[in-house]
Protein backbone atom coordinates (compact mmCIF):
# COMPACT_ATOMS: atom_id res chain seq x y z
CA UNK A 1 0.00 0.00 0.00
CA UNK A 2 1.21 3.68 -0.71
CA UNK A 3 2.52 6.13 1.82
CA UNK A 4 -0.39 9.04 2.26
CA UNK A 5 0.89 12.06 2.99
CA UNK A 6 -0.35 15.31 4.62
CA UNK A 7 -1.42 18.49 2.94
CA UNK A 8 0.16 20.70 5.18
CA UNK A 9 3.43 19.69 4.36
CA UNK A 10 3.07 21.51 0.82
CA UNK A 11 4.57 24.57 1.96
CA UNK A 12 3.70 28.23 0.96
CA UNK A 13 2.57 28.93 -2.50
CA UNK A 14 4.01 30.54 -5.28
CA UNK A 15 2.17 33.24 -5.14
CA UNK A 16 2.51 33.94 -1.47
CA UNK A 17 6.60 33.48 -1.83
CA UNK A 18 5.93 36.23 -4.44
CA UNK A 19 4.01 38.74 -2.97
CA UNK A 20 5.68 38.48 0.38
CA UNK A 21 9.61 38.93 -1.81
CA UNK A 22 7.38 42.02 -3.74
CA UNK A 23 6.75 43.62 0.11
CA UNK A 24 10.26 43.09 1.16
CA UNK A 25 11.58 44.46 -2.16
CA UNK A 26 9.39 47.24 -1.84
CA UNK A 27 10.44 47.96 1.62
CA UNK A 28 13.68 48.50 0.97
CA UNK A 29 13.74 50.55 -2.27
CA UNK A 30 11.17 52.74 0.32
CA UNK A 31 13.99 53.02 2.63
CA UNK A 32 16.53 53.98 -0.34
CA UNK A 33 14.51 56.82 -1.42
CA UNK A 34 14.74 58.26 2.08
CA UNK A 35 18.72 57.46 2.46
CA UNK A 36 18.86 59.80 -1.01
CA UNK A 37 16.00 62.59 -0.13
CA UNK A 38 17.96 62.88 3.42
CA UNK A 39 21.42 63.35 1.39
CA UNK A 40 19.94 66.89 1.08
CA UNK A 41 19.73 68.02 4.78
CA UNK A 42 22.06 65.63 6.77
CA UNK A 43 25.31 66.86 8.11
CA UNK A 44 28.45 64.77 9.62
CA UNK A 45 29.12 61.26 9.48
CA UNK A 46 25.32 60.92 9.14
CA UNK A 47 25.93 61.83 5.87
CA UNK A 48 28.19 58.29 5.01
CA UNK A 49 25.41 56.32 6.64
CA UNK A 50 22.81 57.63 4.25
CA UNK A 51 25.23 57.33 1.32
CA UNK A 52 25.90 53.93 2.35
CA UNK A 53 22.28 52.99 2.78
CA UNK A 54 21.39 54.37 -0.47
CA UNK A 55 24.12 52.36 -2.19
CA UNK A 56 23.90 48.97 -0.31
CA UNK A 57 19.96 49.14 -0.51
CA UNK A 58 19.52 48.36 -3.78
CA UNK A 59 21.69 45.17 -3.43
CA UNK A 60 19.62 43.75 -0.65
CA UNK A 61 16.92 44.42 -2.45
CA UNK A 62 18.02 42.16 -4.99
CA UNK A 63 19.03 39.57 -3.20
CA UNK A 64 15.66 39.84 -0.94
CA UNK A 65 13.65 39.69 -4.15
CA UNK A 66 15.21 36.41 -5.64
CA UNK A 67 15.44 34.93 -2.72
CA UNK A 68 13.02 31.60 -3.47
CA UNK A 69 11.55 29.93 -0.94
CA UNK A 70 12.23 26.36 -2.01
CA UNK A 71 11.78 23.95 0.56
CA UNK A 72 8.38 25.89 2.68
CA UNK A 73 7.51 24.84 6.10
CA UNK A 74 6.65 21.22 5.40
CA UNK A 75 8.82 18.68 5.15
CA UNK A 76 9.15 17.18 1.66
CA UNK A 77 7.74 13.78 0.64
CA UNK A 78 9.87 11.39 -0.20
CA UNK A 79 9.68 9.65 -4.51
CA UNK A 80 7.47 6.52 -4.19
CA UNK A 81 9.75 3.01 -5.34
CA UNK A 82 9.37 2.35 -9.07
CA UNK A 83 7.31 -0.19 -10.07
CA UNK A 84 9.05 -3.55 -11.02
CA UNK A 85 8.17 -6.15 -13.23
CA UNK A 86 9.91 -9.90 -12.61
CA UNK A 87 10.86 -12.14 -15.51
CA UNK A 88 9.13 -15.06 -13.82
CA UNK A 89 5.60 -15.03 -15.53
CA UNK A 90 4.52 -18.32 -17.13
CA UNK A 91 5.05 -16.42 -20.98
CA UNK A 92 8.80 -17.10 -19.98
CA UNK A 93 8.90 -20.10 -18.32
CA UNK A 94 7.60 -21.67 -21.39
CA UNK A 95 10.01 -20.59 -24.23
CA UNK A 96 13.30 -21.88 -24.73
CA UNK A 97 15.64 -23.21 -21.89
CA UNK A 98 15.22 -22.45 -18.43
CA UNK A 99 19.00 -20.94 -18.22
CA UNK A 100 17.18 -17.82 -19.12
CA UNK A 101 18.27 -15.15 -16.69
CA UNK A 102 15.73 -13.00 -14.92
CA UNK A 103 15.22 -9.84 -16.02
CA UNK A 104 14.30 -6.85 -13.66
CA UNK A 105 12.25 -4.39 -15.42
CA UNK A 106 11.35 -0.69 -13.72
CA UNK A 107 8.78 1.18 -15.16
CA UNK A 108 8.41 5.24 -14.63
CA UNK A 109 12.20 5.62 -12.98
CA UNK A 110 14.22 8.64 -13.73
CA UNK A 111 17.20 7.55 -14.79
CA UNK A 112 19.49 8.06 -12.23
CA UNK A 113 17.02 5.31 -10.08
CA UNK A 114 17.15 2.84 -12.61
CA UNK A 115 19.14 -0.49 -12.02
CA UNK A 116 21.09 -2.65 -13.53
CA UNK A 117 19.01 -5.57 -15.63
CA UNK A 118 20.80 -8.49 -13.19
CA UNK A 119 19.50 -7.18 -9.55
CA UNK A 120 16.43 -9.02 -8.95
Amino acid sequence: MSEQYSVTSAGVTPAEDRAHRMRMYFIAMSLRVVCIASLFWVRGWWILVAALGSIILPWFAVLVANAVNHSGDGERPEAPSPLELSGSGPIESGIGSSSAPETLIVIDAPADRRKSGDSA
